[in-house]
């Protein structure tokens, strides 16, 4: 079981892989980033992620296990602004 997933990007991707992950038992505590405050909002509403982040750097940070769910174009640059954060044992999808 992984403490605590970090999502970034609470839409369809990435909210349906939180979710399923919580249903499974396999996550104690789920946060989430959306660059649009309505989908991290109603990320919570719903029960898919348990607290909203204000930036994808407080979502990765304290992660055992990190799920970036942004559109292609925006990968490298999502990457590039948390790889400060990431330590040797968090797995990455």
């Amino acid at each position: 079981m992984f403490n605590q997933l970090g999502v970034i990007g609470c839409g369809l991707m990435g909210g349906s892989f939180a979710l399923a992950m919580k249903k499974a038992g396999l996550v104690k505590r789920v946060i989430g980033y959306s660059k649009s405050p309505s989908t991290t909002k109603q990320a919570v509403k719903l029960g898919v992620i348990d607290v909203a982040a204000e930036s994808a750097l407080l979502a990765v940070s304290g992660s055992d296990i990190v799920l970036i769910a942004v559109p292609v174009s925006a990968t490298e640059s999502t990457l590039k602004a948390i790889r400060h954060l990431v330590n040797p044992g968090v797995l990455f999808m």
